[in-house]
């Protein structure tokens, strides 16, 4: 069964909460898919090394905003308070691409990925795109979550998965701007062309949430198709 690293997170609904932890439907989805999930903790760049070669993959989970002096030279103090988990999730990224070990990310994993590999972020999708929050049922500052359908590229393995188009639901404000170098893109909102899904070699990344939308076998293929990576990786 290989070992699977879940990037934490604090309780951002808790902001006196200083106790590391993420969502249950992580660690669910991946024991469902043959994994055996464990909570990270803040690595050093060396400890990240270190648990690349002690875990056979690497979630990178949702969470806060993304710093903005990564990738566009700005920065807020909410960026600043989350400093921490952009450090350690990038640490954690480069040190499981410089092992080869499979990558899975979500929501935030896609723009920490896209980060990492150099590409800028669209800063807020409703105001960028002219929609009104409340024409989205936003329930709060730019985060939503709702259903849209998102088309899938030919040639890709999440057309395998999901045909054509299919849908999917959405927290985020923010994504990528343009597609990292090297990766292939899997898949584009079909209302607005942002990009929904990357992939490259043994790294799988989505801008929705998949594991909370695990009792549709597709959306659960996709973890599914990660522990298989993993099972690879392990076999060598």
């Amino acid at each position: 069964m290989p070992k699977i690293l879940l990037t934490p997170r604090y309780d951002y609904t808790n902001p006196d909460s200083l106790v590391l932890f993420n969502y249950p439907e992580y660690y669910t989805m991946i024991e469902d898919a043959g994994g055996k999930p464990f909570l990270g903790i803040i690595y050093t760049k060396e400890e990240a090394e270190k648990a690349a070669q002690e875990f056979d993959g690497l979630l990178i989970t949702g969470g806060a905003d993304v710093d903005t002096s990564l990738y566009d030279g700005g920065k807020t103090e909410e960026d600043a308070n989350n400093a921490h988990f952009d450090r350690n999730d990038l640490y954690l990224y480069h040190a499981f691409r410089k092992a080869g070990k499979p990558i899975f990310g979500i929501c935030r994993g896609i723009q920490i990925i896209g980060v990492a590999e150099g590409v800028k972020l669209i800063h807020d999708i409703p105001s960028e795109f002219n929609i009104e929050h409340n024409q989205m049922n936003l329930p709060d500052k730019g985060r939503y979550d709702t259903l849209h359908n998102v088309v899938f590229q030919k040639g890709t393995q999440l057309y395998d998965i999901f045909g054509e188009q299919h849908a999917v639901n959405s927290f985020h404000h923010q994504a990528l701007r343009s597609l990292p170098k090297g990766f292939t893109l899997s898949a584009v909102s079909k209302k607005d062309g942002i990009i929904e899904a990357i992939e490259k070699e043994n790294v799988l990344a989505v801008q929705w949430h998949p594991e909370r939308l695990t009792k549709d076998l597709k959306h659960f293929a996709l973890a599914q198709l990660f522990i298989k990576y993993c099972l690879l990786y392990k076999t060598r």
